[in-house]
């Protein structure tokens, strides 16, 4: 969007002259449209408000004074999205400054004062276009996730949580100009402890742990910042699987980073470590339970070596039962591309742990270990392309774990077809 007026919404409905009877009303008959983007919009076009709907209430519209044309905006529903003369006012001010609006005090009253279907569209649209400072989201509506991610802490202290309110059960898309990938894991993770289904509180948790890591915390006010540090603290005493992802989580809520999962190796060994029986190691790990070892060889090999310590009780059998099987996922990346791997791990009496072989390439490259351990199901999203080097480059436990989760995969998983293709290259049995 420039500084010329066009529409915040993908849906518009023409009030001057009316539609032709007979056609759609929405974006002329053109409804799969976005508005945003037709071209009758490119110039010409003022802010303004104008009375739609059956009581007349006064809506976001847009007046072409050249043609006499009137559009209103509509929300998700098809309803005009209301607006009084002070708040079109208000967006008339920022779209004329935009890409780059100011946002001062009393702009951020402003906005707060807005719809929250509007400041929705029009957070959504800064954030695409823009370079908005985190302050401004903090006027989404974000008391419904404050109120569900308290509820989800106190479900994973084994406490009965109060009623919610309908907003805080259904969370929609209002806050996702902010950040994605957080909403949708909270509602799923609150719906597995509530059920409750392990499965779904684990995808949950784990998407959640994802989210927060990717999100920019100062987006967040203080509250929901809190709230949500709180359901990643109790995530990590309650799922091993998720210790260290949501400790790292927490971490970046706090406002701070942390690299105990990242290093930086060379494939071109210095002189002293040339030889073939010569390796450079690094470790990586925080204190918790999962430690990953990352060892490069002169010839040009890389291993991947993950632990996660924790004891054969009956509280790990529910956890691998829920899982499917336990894979810690690897990126390593050089020249800003990346090849994510995954650690098969193997049960045994006092920890889980796994190996894998891969090549290094050439030159200085990254190792990170900082998401979640996953299941079987945390893969369904994989092309059988992507999972065969783990499963090439897997020891032969490794394997033996990937063709035991493929028993149990159901039809259709990429891992089927990924055994399948290992196999036709002669893989090991």
């Amino acid at each position: 969007m420039t500084a010329v007026h066009r529409p915040l919404s993908d849906w518009v409905l023409r009030l001057e002259p009316a539609p032709s009877p007979g056609t759609s009303p929405i974006n002329d008959g053109d409804e799969r449209t976005d508005a945003r983007s037709l071209p009758l919009f490119a110039a010409g076009w003022v802010r303004s408000t104008a009375p739609a709907g059956p009581d007349r209430t006064p809506a976001l519209a847009l007046h072409h004074p050249g043609s006499a044309l009137t559009y209103v905006e509509l929300d998700d529903c098809g309803t005009p999205l209301p607006v009084d003369e002070a708040g079109a006012d208000w967006i008339d001010q920022v779209e004329a400054s935009w890409p780059r609006p100011e946002f001062a005090p009393p702009d951020l009253a402003a906005v707060t004062a807005l719809s929250p279907e509007i400041r929705y569209l029009l957070l959504h649209r800064l954030n695409q276009e823009g370079a908005p400072p985190p302050h401004v989201f903090h006027c989404l509506p974000w008391e419904p996730v404050t109120e569900l991610a308290s509820a989800v802490a106190r479900l994973l202290d084994g406490t009965e949580p109060p009623a919610l309110s309908p907003q805080a059960l259904d969370l929609g898309h209002w806050v996702t100009p902010a950040a994605t990938g957080v909403t949708g894991p909270l509602e799923q993770l609150h719906e597995g402890l509530t059920i409750p289904d392990p499965v779904l509180a684990a995808r949950g948790g784990t998407a959640l742990c994802s989210g927060l890591r990717s999100a920019d915390p100062a987006r967040f006010p203080d509250p929901v910042r809190a709230a949500l540090a709180d359901v990643v603290d109790r995530l990590a005493s309650v799922n091993p699987f998720l210790r260290h992802a949501a400790a790292l989580a927490a971490t970046r809520l706090a406002g701070t980073a942390s690299n105990t999962f990242v290093t930086t190796l060379d494939a071109d060994l210095p002189k002293a470590a040339a030889a073939e029986d010569r390796t450079v190691v690094r470790r990586l790990g925080d204190g918790g339970p999962l430690t990953v070892r990352a060892e490069i060889t002169a010839g040009g090999r890389l291993t991947l070596t993950a632990e996660l310590a924790l004891e054969a009780t009956a509280e790990r059998e529910r956890l691998l039962d829920a899982y499917g099987g336990a894979f810690v996922p690897v990126l390593v990346s050089a020249d800003g591309r990346g090849l994510r791997y995954w650690v098969a791990l193997e049960a045994r009496r006092r920890w889980l742990s796994g190996a894998l072989v891969v090549p290094a390439g050439r030159g200085r490259f990254e190792v990170t270990a900082e998401d979640a351990v996953t299941g079987l199901w945390g893969l369904s999203g994989v092309t059988p392309d992507e999972l065969l080097p783990s499963l090439a480059g897997a020891n032969r436990s490794g394997l033996q774990v990937w063709r035991a989760t493929a028993e149990r995969a159901p039809a259709g998983h990429p891992l089927h077809r990924a055994v399948r293709l290992l196999d036709g290259r002669g893989g090991a049995s």
